[in-house]
C-alpha cells in the first residue's frame, strides 16, 4: 500500500470532535477570503491563529489560503499550519544570514529595519514582533529555540532544507545525490513550497525518481515505475515545447532529462537567462552554463 505523502494530509482534515469550518464553540468560521477561494478551515487550526499576536494574524490567514490554493488543498489543517510556519522560520533564518548573523538576535532586528528603512510598514512590524517577543518569557526561549535549529542549516543562498530533509538527504548513494537533490528541489518548487521535508523527499522516491535511479540506490522498483520510466521516454521522443531557437546538440541535451516537469522547468529557466543575455538562440554552451539554475 503506497504511503502517504506528508504535506498530503492537509488535503482532508483529521478526524476530531470539531468538524471543519466552525470553531470550537460550534460556530460558522467566517473568512470571506478562504470561502472565495473554496477553502475550509479546521477548527484547531483556526483556534490555532487567534492566539497569533493581532499584527500577524490578518497575513497568516491568507497565506495559508494561498499556500493552500497553490498546492490544491481543500482544507487547511492544524498540520498543514504547522508545516507552513515552519517553513516560514526557516526563510526568516536565512534572511538573518544574509544580513551577515549566524544567531537571531537583537542586533539582527536592528540591521532588518536598517535594511528595511524604505518601507515603515515592514519596519513597524519588525517592532511589533520585538515588543511581543519581549512580553514573553518561557514561549520567547522556545522560540528562539526553534530558531537556532533552523540557523543551523538555513543557506545564505538556495532553497533551505530542514534538519529532517538533510539526515533522509545524507543515506542516498552520493552518485545520485545530485539528479536526487536537483529533482526533490524542482518537485518542491511546482508545489510552491519554499522549504525541503522530508515528506517531499519520500514523495519523489515514491512517485517521481526514475527506476534507474532507484535500482542504483539499492530501493524496490514496482510495474508502476517501469511503466512511468516508458512512458517518460516516450515524451522524451516529442520535440518540447519552446520559446527560442535551441540548435540540434542543445535540444539533444535536454530531451534527454528522463522528468517531465524537470525538462519543462529547465527549459523555461535557460530561456530565461538566454533571453536576459540578449542571445536569440539556445546554444550548447548556454545550456551547460545554464542547466544546473532551476
Amino acid at each position: 500500500m503506497r504511503r502517504r505523502p506528508r504535506g498530503m494530509a492537509a488535503m482532508r482534515p483529521r478526524k476530531k470532535r470539531m468538524s471543519a469550518g466552525t470553531d470550537i464553540n460550534g460556530e460558522k468560521i467566517d473568512h470571506p477570503y478562504a470561502e472565495e477561494n473554496g477553502v475550509e478551515w479546521s477548527a484547531e487550526a483556526w483556534e490555532r491563529v487567534k492566539h497569533a499576536p493581532e499584527f500577524v494574524r490578518p497575513g497568516i490567514r491568507k497565506l495559508m489560503v494561498q499556500r493552500a490554493v497553490k498546492r490544491g488543498y481543500k482544507y487547511v489543517t492544524s498540520e498543514f499550519l504547522t508545516e507552513i510556519r515552519n517553513e516560514s522560520m526557516m526563510l526568516v533564518s536565512k534572511r538573518v544570514k544574509q544580513f551577515g548573523f549566524e544567531e537571531l538576535s537583537m542586533g539582527a532586528f536592528e540591521e532588518a529595519k536598517k535594511k528595511m528603512s524604505a518601507s515603515p510598514r515592514k519596519v513597524e512590524v519588525i517592532e511589533e514582533i520585538q515588543d511581543f517577543l519581549a512580553l514573553r518569557t518561557q514561549k520567547k526561549d522556545d522560540i528562539i529555540e526553534k530558531f537556532k535549529n533552523y540557523m543551523e542549516v538555513a543557506p545564505t543562498q538556495g532553497m533551505p532544507w530542514n534538519k529532517e530533509a538533510l539526515e533522509k538527504m545524507e543515506k542516498v548513494p552520493p552518485f545520485v545525490r545530485g539528479m536526487a537533490r536537483q529533482t526533490i528541489e524542482a518537485r518542491a518548487r511546482e508545489r510552491g513550497d519554499k522549504m525541503v521535508t522530508a515528506g517531499i523527499i519520500q514523495e519523489v522516491f515514491t512517485n517521481i525518481m526514475p527506476a534507474s535511479a532507484k535500482k542504483a540506490m539499492g530501493m524496490e522498483v514496482t510495474e508502476e515505475d517501469e511503466k512511468r520510466d516508458v512512458e517518460n521516454q516516450n515524451k522524451s521522443d516529442e520535440t518540447p515545447d519552446t520559446t527560442l531557437k535551441w540548435d540540434e546538440e542543445a535540444l539533444a541535451k535536454v530531451k534527454r532529462i528522463p522528468i517531465p516537469f524537470i525538462r519543462a522547468m529547465a527549459i523555461k529557466r535557460i530561456e530565461e537567462q538566454v533571453s536576459k543575455e540578449g542571445r536569440p538562440e539556445v546554444t550548447l554552451d548556454l545550456f551547460e552554463k545554464y542547466r544546473f539554475t532551476f
